[in-house]
């Protein structure tokens, strides 16, 4: 055994202890288990925690003192509605979660949405989901002219950057992976798979609010208007065309969104699903080739299910039983492969049955890195939006910024571990992915049985 094989077996078995401790740490929730028949208001303290893998809960937060009760949830929101945002749902006590971040704090300055609510909440404000629709009633007239558009893509594609872009204009406001509606989503999912195994749902609420598609609706409905209220009233420019752009995930109800929502504009971004691959691993390996090759060494050994969390908005698409016969099953890259393909072939259905109309754009990465004005331009004008870094009221210098930063610079995500601030490149250092990786894709692909070929298929009318 030369000196390299020995150095990347000790790491795979580094990596695996790492993470099996890493499970056994998760601290336990101080949380009520039970239905909440009236609303609350909670102090509380955000756990800290440098990788955040699992859906935004409750369990995000230490409690502190007591709860006050809310009698009057609608008359609170309607005096304090701007203060909170829609976090989350939590079925247990068949509430939505709803948080108030510390005072003076700028929820936009972080490039994702739902990390700078859970790293900022103060106050979470719990409203029982069977007085939702009256607290959405109250403020639904103020924002019935907010214009939605709602960013579905495969990750690591460039939206981000398509959000600190809207935020840096005048005429619109982004937000970055707000959470609830993957977690609204997961519970769809686990709602039907209950049904189809002739188990009982989980959660009496879930079942309740997510049964048929008109509470479904009704749902989705409620919680876009609390988070519509919040956004415009606390914006200093009350701008109300709002982009949302959602997780992977969302895509699987992306046609239930559109019924919800039939005045929206739809947007999917996508990338090479090598690329998109290759690109989570260098984040979250910190661009350590040689952790990269340890890890596979724990994946071919049979050990790859004992590096990837229990995180299921990651594992929906791999789920599926077409994909059993996989190889790796489990495995961090059967996952990221099984979701981009999983989230393509939605896009390509929603395209197929409405043609020319369900996505009024589709942006490839590679467009974006020629030339990003251009593109967002571009975008902005198939969304029938008035736009250009020129207009009167438009900040020059931030148009600049957002064009030329990294967009996920001080995150854990970023490339290269960029600081705020810091010069987006393109990377051009050696590939990580090779010719194992893409037979693997192709595998991959061949059990979906539909028609995304490979890593580097295109949707048509995509802009390149």
């Amino acid at each position: 055994m030369d000196v390299f094989t020995a150095v990347t077996a000790l790491s795979a078995v580094v990596i695996v202890v790492y993470f099996l401790l890493s499970q056994l740490t998760t601290q336990s929730s101080s949380w009520p288990k039970t239905k909440q028949p009236l609303a609350y208001i909670r102090k509380v303290i955000p756990k800290k925690k440098k990788l955040h893998m699992p859906l935004n809960s409750l369990n995000d937060f230490i409690p502190v003192g007591e709860a006050t009760v809310v009698h009057d949830v609608v008359q609170l929101f309607v005096r304090r509605g701007k203060e909170f945002s829609v976090y989350s749902i939590d079925w247990e006590q068949e509430v939505v979660v709803l948080i108030r971040p510390v005072d003076g704090v700028a929820m936009k300055a972080h490039p994702f949405f739902r990390e700078a609510q859970r790293r900022n909440a103060a106050e979470v404000l719990c409203v029982p989901l069977e007085r939702l629709q009256d607290v959405a009633s109250a403020v639904a007239d103020q924002v019935a002219h907010v214009q939605e558009v709602f960013i579905f893509m495969t990750a690591r594609c460039g939206s981000t950057l398509v959000t600190r872009l809207v935020e840096a204009t005048s005429v619109a406001q982004a937000v970055n992976e707000p959470e609830v509606f993957s977690v609204i989503n997961m519970a769809l999912l686990r709602l039907k798979r209950s049904f189809q195994h002739g188990q009982t749902p989980p959660h009496h609420s879930c079942h309740t609010s997510l049964s048929n598609e008109e509470s479904t609706i009704g749902l989705l409905r409620n919680v876009l208007t609390l988070l519509n209220y919040n956004l415009v009233t606390s914006d200093p420019r009350h701008r109300d065309i709002i982009f949302y752009k959602f997780r992977p995930d969302v895509i699987l109800m992306a046609d239930l969104m559109a019924r919800a929502f039939p005045s929206a504009k739809n947007v999917f971004m996508y990338r090479n699903g090598l690329e998109v691959t290759e690109s989570i691993s260098r984040a979250f390996l910190n661009e350590r080739y040689l952790l990269y090759v340890a890890y596979w060494v724990t994946v071919r050994l049979g050990l790859g299910k004992l590096l990837v969390p229990s995180v299921n908005h990651l594992q929906c698409f791999g789920d599926d039983q077409k994909f059993s016969p996989v190889r790796h099953r489990g495995s961090g890259f059967f996952d990221l492969c099984t979701t981009w393909v999983g989230v393509m072939q939605c896009a390509a259905d929603l395209q197929r049955k409405q043609p020319g109309y369900f996505f009024h754009a589709v942006i490839h990465y590679s467009a974006l890195v020629n030339n990003k004005e251009k593109t967002f331009r571009l975008l902005m004008k198939k969304l029938g939006l008035k736009w250009s870094p020129q207009d009167s009221g438009e900040d020059m210098d931030k148009i600049k910024r957002a064009l030329v930063e990294d967009s996920q610079a001080g995150t854990i995500i970023s490339a290269k571990g960029r600081r705020p601030g810091e010069k987006w490149e393109p990377d051009v250092s050696p590939r990580w992915v090779g010719h194992w990786e893409r037979e693997y894709f192709q595998e991959v692909c061949r059990h979906a049985g539909n028609e995304i070929s490979g890593p580097d298929f295109l949707l048509p009318d995509t802009i390149v």
